[in-house]
């Protein structure tokens, strides 16, 4: 979940920032609605981070099952599966924010202020997964983003009930519904704007 998040991330961010910075996003965007040009960038990037997932967790699964743990390959491929729709969900979130933090940059120098945050959050995730233990990484398993690492470990480990992957699977759906409302919005209001970095209250009080 770092790597893809990170890499697709910065990606994604990159794309958009030297579409702002051609120009080309001006003529694309007299094309079609900007809000379908975020839907495809998200919706690509998403695919192509899932289509990698599930090839590495496929050659995982076929290298495990020539070793002698070959029993354990049964009790992780309904972990495994759980962990691609929280992963689907967490994506989809995050891949928003990128395009976002792209939208607000005008210049390569501004990309790494505007996606510093979102590199933080992903830290937190990251070390959040390797370092909660006991009722932290209970209480953190339904906390969107960090349910996306946090509660396909508790599945592994039996710890969590159906209802539990349930509840923690619909908030962070919630939590990636909200987040591409507020993100859209954003979006749409910085992508074509220029002369510097546009502030997020910029963005938000901007005029469509």
């Amino acid at each position: 979940f770092y790597m893809a998040s990170i890499l697709f991330g910065v990606t994604l961010a990159n794309s958009v920032l030297e579409e702002k910075q051609s120009r080309v996003v001006e003529i694309i965007a007299s094309s079609i609605p900007v809000r379908h040009l975020l839907a495809g960038k998200v919706v690509g990037n998403t695919v192509l981070a899932v289509v990698q997932l599930a090839l590495y967790v496929a050659v995982g699964l076929v290298g495990l099952a020539f070793t002698e743990f070959s029993g354990l390959v049964t009790g992780i491929s309904g972990p495994v599966v759980w962990f691609v729709a929280f992963f689907l969900a967490g994506f989809v979130a995050l891949a928003c924010l990128w395009a976002v933090a792209g939208s607000l940059a005008s210049r390569s120098e501004d990309l790494q202020s505007t996606t510093t945050p979102l590199t933080m959050l992903i830290m937190v995730v990251f070390f959040g997964g390797l370092l909660l233990e006991g009722t932290a990484r209970t209480v953190g398993s339904f906390v969107p983003p960090l349910s996306a690492v946090l509660m396909p470990i508790r599945l592994l480990e039996h710890a969590a009930a159906w209802y539990e992957v349930v509840l923690a699977l619909v908030l962070l759906l919630a939590c990636a519904a909200l987040t591409v409302l507020v993100g859209e919005r954003i979006y749409r209001r910085s992508l074509l704007q220029s002369g510097g970095r546009v502030t997020l209250r910029q963005a938000w009080r901007a005029e469509d």
